[in-house]
């Protein structure tokens, strides 16, 4: 069973909740779903080889500094409060709103995996992010073209982190992830080191172009410039750190396998009312078809379960939608640099 009803249903990781008059625990469980994004297993079919062999529910944004802080309280196992850091980096503290929903930053990759497994989450190994950010079609950029204005990149100027999601025409246009690009970059499960993937930083790591880095931090952020995820000579959207690295433009995300999950989720007892229903009906929708054949195994498993089948409803129409297929859109940016 999976410990996500503790910090991830009091928490959600998305920026703002609405609980409206909804009891406690099903609000919770709608935020929850309403900050995850499906990310069906599979691997790309152009230029490059990653992919996920399960299916995956994905946070759709950066975690927090009000999601760490809900995790961790007094006991923070980072050296400072790097909470006030967009702050002291700018000369003026930002509202207290922007701090806690900016992405929580310097956490080593020991601690980004204690505030995942706190969550009964885990860190996305490297092809997992790969393929979270550039989809079946290998997208060069996570939105799916040059996202110069659409992600928070040292063009932007604002050298700090901003509120996670504000970018809303930089997500992935099939899953709805969004900060994949700029931000803060996020801890990683580095590749095996026969991979032959590099990192932008290889020349300092002299085993393997950047393999033999013992971690990977994935992404830019917001005082690097924009870049595409990948080149065609296997070069990604990567830098090497070392396990106890702290950055104050680092910070994370989760992900978790999808059946285990959905099947863990417990059901309210009478039913959703119909207010609840209807948003996790919308969150089926954008999960979209790819998601169905999860969901029927998660059904299968919790035949019960009201929180699966109003998801099922939703895929159901996504499918309708769509036409079957999935929503993830073709490159507009032409061919990949060499």
């Amino acid at each position: 069973m999976y410990c996500i009803l503790g910090a991830l249903l009091s928490s959600a990781c998305g920026p703002w909740g609405r609980e409206g008059a909804l009891d406690a625990g099903t609000a919770g469980v709608i935020e929850t779903l309403e900050s995850l994004a499906f990310v069906p297993s599979g691997r790309t079919a152009l230029d490059i080889d990653v992919g996920a062999d399960v299916d995956l529910v994905v946070d759709r944004f950066e975690v927090t500094e009000s999601i760490w802080t809900g995790l961790f309280g007094e006991d923070d196992p980072r050296p400072e409060n790097f909470a006030s850091f967009v702050g002291r980096q700018v000369g003026a503290a930002p509202p207290e709103a922007w701090i806690l929903q900016a992405p929580a930053v310097g956490m080593n990759l020991d601690e980004a995996r204690q505030a995942a497994r706190l969550r009964g989450m885990r860190l996305p190994t490297f092809e997992e992010w790969l393929w979270c950010a550039a989809g079946p079609r290998s997208r060069r950029f996570p939105a799916g073209r040059q996202q110069r204005g659409l992600a928070n990149t040292l063009e932007l100027g604002l050298v700090r982190p901003t509120p996670v999601g504000a970018f809303e025409s930089g997500q992935t246009p099939d899953t709805g992830i969004f900060d994949l690009l700029g931000n803060v970059w996020e801890w990683t499960e580095p590749p095996p080191p026969l991979s032959g993937w590099k990192t932008i930083d290889a020349d300092a790591w002299p085993v393997g172009g950047g393999s033999g880095a013992p971690a990977w931090i994935l992404g830019g952020s917001f005082s690097t410039p924009e870049k595409v995820l990948f080149t065609r000579d296997g070069v990604a959207l990567a830098m090497g750190r070392t396990t106890g690295h702290r950055g104050a433009d680092l910070g994370m995300r989760c992900v978790m396998e999808a059946i285990p999950f959905l099947v863990s989720l417990e059901d309210p007892g009478n039913g959703l009312p119909q207010a609840a229903r209807a948003r996790v009906v919308a969150v089926g929708a954008r999960w979209g078809s790819r998601s169905v054949d999860a969901l029927e195994a998660a059904r299968a498993a919790a035949p019960e379960s009201s929180w699966v089948e109003a998801l099922l409803e939703g895929a159901g129409r996504g499918r309708e939608a769509t036409g079957g297929g999935g929503l993830d859109l073709p490159d507009r940016d032409g061919g990949l640099p060499r």
